[in-house]
């Protein structure tokens, strides 16, 4: 009696787990899009920092940088947006830090490189970064999607065909991993390349004057019935 009560602890987890399975005979394949893309759009970042024991000196000098940078606008390059401007303590040196933050959409990126060139130039600019998109990223985006189904449908075609099998309809599909399924039944999640875009810090070396290849990927997860 003990001997049988610990076997059906042990295979409870398996039960439970395998309650998330479909009640069909079916395949899972994970279908990946990719795209190198030139961008038509950037954006800059970056602040304007002045330091001072007067912090109204500060101030001063950050609004004639603020007043210049304005001045660097052209056809095609959105206006700098200032914000969060704040002030802080320097260490013991008694000065105060002044900081402004600057965005800056360029919607011409034939205007980046003067742009960058004059940007650079200034004095009191730190804490620079920049990123590129599309101006239509909704339709890259929905062809990437449109591209990586068409992959999770041919390897889902190719490992029925295995078995002399035909893939029948589309049960369940999502952009991510399928989570329970995967769980369930072992598999490793199928998206093997990274779509975290989070700005990074620049290297030291970054060379801002050039714009950057988009490389975009999307990654679906596709459950498919078998005839």
């Amino acid at each position: 009696m003990f001997k049988h009560l610990v076997v059906a602890l042990a295979l409870l987890p398996f039960a439970v787990q395998a309650s998330n399975l479909p009640d069909y005979p079916f395949i899972h394949t994970t279908g990946e899009g990719f795209a190198t893309i030139l961008p038509d759009l950037g954006e800059i970042d970056f602040d304007i920092t002045a330091f001072n024991a007067d912090p109204a000196a500060a101030t001063a000098v950050v609004a004639e940088r603020a007043a210049q940078v304005q001045a660097l606008m052209m056809e095609g390059v959105s206006s700098a947006a200032l914000r969060d401007m704040r002030k802080e303590m320097r260490g013991t040196e008694g000065d105060y830090a002044i900081r402004s933050s600057v965005h800056i959409v360029v919607n011409d990126l034939g205007k980046w490189r003067p742009l960058m060139q004059a940007l650079l130039a200034l004095p009191n600019i730190d804490h620079m970064s920049t990123t590129f998109g599309r101006s239509d990223r909704e339709k890259a985006e929905q062809e990437l999607t449109a591209n990586a189904v068409k992959d999770a449908q041919r390897r889902a075609e190719a490992m029925a065909a295995g078995f002399g099998k035909k893939v029948g309809a589309v049960s369940a599909i999502s952009s991510s991993q399928l989570r329970n399924l995967t769980n369930a039944v072992g598999l490793m999640p199928g998206d093997l390349y990274y779509r975290n875009r989070s700005v990074e810090a620049a290297p030291a070396d970054k060379d801002f004057l050039a714009t950057e290849v988009l490389r975009w990927s999307q990654t679906v997860d596709v459950i498919f019935r078998i005839k």
